[in-house]
């Protein structure tokens, strides 16, 4: 289970330190991609990647929504290893699409991870708590 929010620097080497308490999850394999969405990445654990990765292969292939996702969502995958201080190398492409450069925000998403910079979690996720956007209302058509 991922849950917490951090930030942590790319070392000189573009490398990203794992939080400590989710290395664990992350041990056996991580797959990172870009989130068709948003502009933030996605870390997955292998586990939950290949659940995920099954369902998307499972969509019509002659559905034009379905095939922009898949493109989008497979061809910027990258599968890697943690090193032994629990660090990942974050591609280029995969920065650039994020726009990270040096801090980054490391937020647990129950299942996965999102990465993002510090920038765009103030505005895509602080600053619509901060106006009003999660009040009784959103919470009730969610049914909790």
């Amino acid at each position: 289970m991922f849950l917490g929010e951090f930030t942590h620097n790319l070392d000189s080497k573009a490398r990203l330190t794992i939080p400590a308490k989710f290395r664990n999850a992350l041990a056996n394999g991580i797959v990172v991609t870009r989130n068709p969405a948003d502009s933030c990445l996605l870390v997955f654990p292998r586990a939950e990647w290949d659940r995920l990765a099954e369902k998307v292969s499972a969509l019509p292939l002659t559905d034009p929504k379905s095939s922009q996702f898949r493109r989008a969502f497979f061809s910027a995958a990258e599968d890697l290893e943690p090193d032994s201080q629990g660090r990942i190398l974050v591609s280029q492409r995969l920065r650039t699409y994020a726009q990270i450069d040096a801090d980054v925000v490391v937020a647990g998403m129950n299942k996965f991870i999102e990465l993002w910079t510090p920038s765009l979690w103030e505005q895509k996720v602080l600053a619509p708590m901060d106006s009003g956007d999660f009040n009784s209302d959103f919470f009730t058509t969610l049914s909790i």
